[in-house]
């Protein structure tokens, strides 16, 4: 993964196997989240974004190996909401074994490489 080619402008280079992982992240927490959450305002923009984010990534064509995905800063902002609360019900659901341990720091890596993407970001609350 790499920032790319536009100056200012954040870009993420995800891989075949990245565009899986993310798209069932967006996807698991968008589904959890509009069960489990009460409907606001900031839920449902933060829902908006990560589908949009979500419908862009289901079309690129299948068999790509990588690809340059254009993040604005809410969109940044969603996604790492959305890693930590995927990561909050795996670590709640999921029985700890060395598999879920290694997706989970897998998963904070990916975030953790979203939050460089733009000088000062570091996700809600100044994590």
């Amino acid at each position: 993964m790499s920032q790319s080619q536009l100056p200012g402008v954040p870009n993420l280079l995800l891989g075949f196997n990245d565009l899986s992982v993310l798209r069932s992240v967006i996807r698991g927490y968008v589904t959890y989240t509009r069960r489990a959450v009460p409907s606001s305002q900031t839920r449902d923009i933060q829902l908006h974004l990560l589908e949009d984010v979500y419908r862009r990534l289901t079309g690129i064509p299948p068999g790509t190996l990588e690809v340059h995905i254009m993040l604005l800063m809410p969109e940044i902002h969603a996604l790492d909401c959305a890693f930590r609360g995927f990561a909050d019900f795996v670590r709640q659901k999921v029985p700890p074994s060395k598999e879920r341990d290694e997706t989970l720091r897998d998963l904070e890596g990916f975030r953790q490489h979203l939050a460089r993407l733009l000088p000062g970001f570091r996700g809600p609350a100044g994590e």
